[in-house]
């Protein structure tokens, strides 16, 4: 599971890695700038990526996590891959979510302890995510999606966000193939983890 993670990386970076990946990350009004964030939390604004034609891609900023589902409930920030397809549309689909690192939690007592999982490349991470439009003026959206931990994320949590290899962004984005066929565990060594305490 992921409530939280890290965004540290620039538009070029991400241009640079979508245009080695096949799948072109354009923006038609020039490149924006990026402000460096330590911790995206649900409800926060962030940038997310989605198919802007056939053959490219766009990043827009959405919100993290899906509106509550019933009064005084918390947004809806992952979702279970499992069992589902997920279909691009006009009112929703697929998406990734640029990140240079998600935190997971352990330990039974507060405060408990903060991990932050990052690319063993140094790259950023693309995470697995679907959008779905706003309704009565309130912004697009996006949750994450989990499955069963690879052996990097198992440690930490029983379940975990998928990182999409760059070969896959594409037939993701696209929707080229169906989910089961795109959405795994991420494999042994893919992820780094370094302790990191919030700040006093």
């Amino acid at each position: 599971m992921c409530a939280s993670y890290e965004s540290r990386f620039t538009v070029r970076q991400l241009v640079d890695l979508f245009a080695q990946a096949g799948a072109p990350l354009v923006f038609p009004g020039g490149l924006p700038n990026l402000e460096p964030v330590d911790e995206i939390r649900p409800t926060d604004p962030a940038l997310a990526v989605r198919a802007a034609s056939d053959a490219e891609t766009g990043a827009d900023t959405m919100r993290f996590g899906f509106p509550p589902p019933a009064p005084r409930r918390p947004p809806v920030i992952n979702l279970r891959s499992e069992g589902r397809r997920f279909l691009n549309g006009s009112a929703g689909g697929r998406c990734l979510i640029p990140t240079s690192g998600f935190y997971e939690f352990t330990g039974d007592k507060y405060p408990k302890t903060r991990w932050k999982l990052s690319a063993a490349d140094g790259d950023p991470l693309l995470l697995a995510a679907v959008w779905r439009a706003g309704a009565d003026g309130q912004p697009d959206a996006f949750a994450l999606l989990t499955g069963e931990p690879g052996p990097d994320i198992a440690p930490y949590h029983d379940r975990g966000v998928i990182p999409l290899p760059p070969a896959t962004w594409g037939d993701w984005l696209f929707d080229r193939r169906p989910s089961d066929d795109i959405l795994a565990p991420a494999p042994a060594g893919s992820l780094t983890v370094t302790a990191a305490p919030r700040p006093r």
